[in-house]
């Protein structure tokens, strides 16, 4: 049996065209899928807000002048893109051109002033607009109160203000709110699309265990006629070329993951281990699927691989695959109908990643594994029956 595993393993490495949806397939989508991505998250990354600032001799000499410098420091937390203007006049123009969005000023009293762009105004603004203005608006009002509390401890006790760290509890709002995390890892949406394109790869590899369950007929395969004749009983023979179809399938997986794990940068929350275990389980599942349409009698192998294809393509269309769209047509049918939801293999897969990113404990993990084995063996069962009633008169 290990000489017709080692055959079956051979004759399926020479199968170029296996390795299309298989392998090429899953890793050409995972580049896509990483260009496309890319933008998301510098598309919501902050620009620090465009302002102008008069400065003038009132505004050198207030301390207001200290604390804009402050916010328009270079780096990850920069509030304002400070622009120095000589005067009043080229202040506005900047502002009515649009070169900026706000102008910070100081009047004679040393009172900070703002002005803002007209599309700034309330009514006016996009949701980005509102940002910028809520900003704009905070730094003048937060500087104006803490300059009234500063005025108040100086004309209350003048002795407080020689202690730094009771000056610096004055004006800290204290943490009234810690930020905890409900799952392993924080949620990002472009993540449900790589394990929906694994699950669909994976069941793709259900081909491999097609084409080697032809090989094994013999009306459909002259090999298939050779091995009937031979001195190694049915059994033997199918259990070796589905181990040899195992292999190859889990091999592309584990080469497809370890490329969108180092190369495309996807996070599966430090538990590349368990991911790959999973595979395992997802390459017996496809070794099954591939078993039963394999086994389908009277039916070639071109018309085998195209039912695979409608199967997976549908199957893979609620796990949201194919974009947003049908992302929320997967999360409709979920929520409104969990036990139609739960009779799709290709979800049970992308459901296993799913628990190992979001949950702390393996139970989850061990159910979806637990829910693949049992599509595998209902799918082997099913194949099984199909071959026990094959017979031929002649070969």
């Amino acid at each position: 049996m290990g000489t017709l595993f080692a055959g079956t393993l051979r004759a399926l490495l020479r199968e170029k065209g296996l390795f299309i949806w298989s392998l090429a397939f899953p890793m050409l989508m995972a580049t896509i899928f990483m260009f496309m991505f890319a933008g998301i998250e510098d598309a919501t990354a902050f620009d620090p807000v465009p302002t102008a600032v008069v400065a003038d001799e009132a505004w050198e000499a207030s301390p207001f002048a200290g604390v804009v410098e402050e916010l328009g420091e270079p780096g990850d937390d920069q509030l304002l893109d400070v622009r120095p203007v000589a005067d009043s006049e080229e202040a506005l123009r900047a502002l009515t051109s649009g070169e900026v969005m706000g102008v910070l000023s100081v009047d004679g009293g040393g009172e900070p002033e703002l002005a803002l762009s007209p599309g700034l105004q309330i009514g006016a603004s996009t949701s980005a607009d509102a940002v910028n203005r809520s900003i704009l608006e905070s730094v003048v009002t937060a500087y104006v109160r803490d300059a009234d509390l500063m005025a108040s401890l100086a004309m209350a006790d003048p002795a407080l203000l020689a202690d730094p760290d009771r000056v610096a509890a004055a004006f800290s709002g204290g943490d009234v709110t810690e930020e905890v995390s409900l799952t392993r890892s924080a949620p990002a949406q472009t993540v449900r699309f790589y394990y929906a394109l694994f699950a669909m790869a994976a069941l793709f590899g259900a081909q491999i265990a097609v084409f080697a369950i032809c090989w094994t007929q013999p009306n459909l395969s002259p090999l298939g006629a050779r091995r009937a004749l031979g001195a190694i009983g049915r059994t033997r023979t199918l259990t070796a070329t589905l181990a040899a179809c195992w292999l190859v399938s889990f091999g592309c997986l584990v080469i497809a993951f370890l490329y969108t794990r180092l190369v495309v940068g996807v996070d599966f929350a430090g538990r590349e281990g368990w991911c790959i275990a999973g595979l395992g389980a997802a390459a017996l599942l496809a070794c099954a699927l591939g078993t039963a349409l394999g086994a389908l009698p009277k039916i070639d192998l071109g018309s085998k691989t195209g039912i695979l294809t409608g199967v997976v393509c549908l199957l893979s269309l609620f796990t949201g695959l194919y974009g947003e769209p049908c992302m929320e047509l997967a999360d409709l049918v979920a929520r409104e109908f969990p036990v139609l939801a739960s009779l799709n293999p290709a979800k049970a897969i992308c459901d296993m990643f799913y628990s190992l990113y979001y949950y702390d404990g393996l139970e989850v993990f061990a159910a979806n594994v637990a829910e693949i084995g049992v599509f595998a063996a209902v799918l082997f069962a099913v194949g099984a029956l199909f071959m026990r009633r094959q017979r031929y008169a002649s070969l």
